[in-house]
């Protein structure tokens, strides 16, 4: 169920939650988080992955797939591939009756990242030792002991697909910095990164308007210029931004990408 917020527009939010997140058309690459006041919702462990049917036209016919990943893939078989970091993509098939089915793509043998789904014979193959699996994660044959991962996915009839990711939730915590002299203010936004998950953050004047990509700083008075945060390790981060505006919602975004 897709959640409203209700958020006040004439300050700058003090505290920020993870809410949920959207795949965009352009390139299908940044998912933006929407930033919400902790005491109007509660942080999840769990991120929401909203995904619009016509950024992937594939998934507008049955049989369709896509595969979504959120840490980048290293390696080959039979060793691989394998996720560099936590996250194994996402493999989202359409089946008959406007069903949707959400897995993780991690094989249930040795680990191996299995292919999307074969439109031809509505079945995922895993490269890496042969086990086959069916359009809903089911088994079918092969190596592998059990089905893969089912993830939650709701449809809302028409565009809209909502899959909840495991793991992937976090809180941001906001506040303001006042630099010594005559520096204009900064806003400091402090949250745990996960590793080899891409970040940068986003800008909107009110919740109606389009986010806008603003540059960072890793330091509270060094260059605002980064665009893209990476951390190699999970690990608390704090990232500084101008606030050139009197009132507004930052936040942060995390990359996925179809692989």
């Amino acid at each position: 169920m897709k959640r409203k917020l209700f958020l006040p527009r004439r300050r700058f939010i003090k505290t920020f939650t993870f809410a949920t997140a959207y795949a965009s058309l352009f390139g299908k690459a940044w998912t933006s988080i929407w930033a919400a006041e902790i005491s109007a919702l509660a942080a999840s462990t769990s991120g929401t992955l909203r995904l619009n049917l016509q950024d992937f036209p594939v998934l507008l016919n049955e049989s369709g797939s896509v595969r979504l990943g959120i840490n980048a893939l290293r390696g080959s078989p039979p060793n691989g591939p394998m996720p560099n970091g936590q996250f194994y993509p996402v493999i989202i098939n359409r089946g008959a009756n406007d069903t949707f089915h959400a897995l993780s793509s991690r094989c249930t043998h040795q680990g191996c990242v299995v292919e999307p789904l074969d439109s031809s014979t509505d079945r995922i193959n895993c490269p890496c030792h042969g086990s086959v699996y069916a359009i809903d994660g089911k088994r079918v044959s092969g190596p592998a002991p059990s089905a893969l991962t089912r993830y939650t996915v709701t449809f809302d009839g028409q565009n809209e697909l909502v899959v909840q990711i495991p793991n992937l939730g976090y809180s941001i915590v906001g506040s303001n910095v006042q630099l010594a002299g005559n520096g204009n203010p900064r806003f400091r936004l402090d949250f745990r990164a996960r590793r080899n998950v891409e970040y940068e953050v986003q800008f909107r004047e009110s919740l109606d308007k389009d986010p806008a990509t603003i540059p960072f700083s890793t330091t509270a008075d060094g260059a605002v210029e980064n665009t893209v945060l990476t951390v190699p390790s999970d690990s608390n981060v704090s990232l500084f931004v101008e606030r050139n505006s009197p009132a507004g919602f930052y936040e942060v975004a995390v990359r996925v990408t179809e692989v």
